[in-house]
């Protein structure tokens, strides 16, 4: 049990580190006891928990997109310039419906 929870937190580090630390969408600073983890390609569409698609978002901003896709260029602006490359593939991969279990993720 004590190990998926640190495989857990090591996971939600490298997620924030995206951003280095901040609402991808805002700006704020997160916590990591607080931060909510969003999915670029919601799982109601099928995204998956492929760390490509995942982005750190504060409560509020990652209540306010909901289960929209959004282009990650014009929404999350404080994404760093490399995990945009990843996002823009984990997006082909979601769009030609194959697999998307890579290390890369969406587009724009």
């Amino acid at each position: 049990m004590r190990g998926i929870k640190v495989q857990k937190s090591h996971v939600k580090s490298s997620i924030i580190e995206k951003t280095g630390g901040v609402c991808a969408v805002c700006g704020r600073p997160l916590v990591h006891s607080k931060v909510t983890i969003e999915h670029y390609i919601p799982k109601y569409h099928g995204g998956t928990d492929d760390e490509r698609n995942l982005l750190p978002l504060c409560k509020n901003c990652n209540k306010s997109k909901g289960s929209r896709i959004v282009q990650a260029k014009e929404h999350y602006p404080f994404l760093k310039d490399i995990y945009y490359t990843e996002v823009k593939e984990y997006r082909a991969e979601w769009e030609n419906g194959g697999e998307c279990n890579g290390s890369s993720t969406d587009n724009n």
